[in-house]
């Protein structure tokens, strides 16, 4: 999955970086800027939950709606 996958990823589901990083288990949204920006690689776990996700999965703790 390229930094462009899961951005686009992410902003269908629409979720803020901080909301991806709670819901994928990151203390906090600098690791998904960092992913997005190719400076580090996602896990494989990291790109199988985000798939889940826009598959339709939503664990208890899913942002009821974006932050602004």
């Amino acid at each position: 999955m390229t930094p462009a996958e899961f951005r686009r990823h992410r902003l269908s589901l629409p979720l803020t970086q901080a909301q991806t990083a709670a819901v994928m288990g990151y203390s906090g949204q600098s690791r998904i800027a960092e992913i997005e920006t190719g400076a580090r690689n996602p896990s494989a776990a990291a790109k199988r939950l985000l798939t889940a996700y826009v598959a339709g999965y939503r664990p208890d703790d899913w942002p009821l709606q974006p932050s602004s």
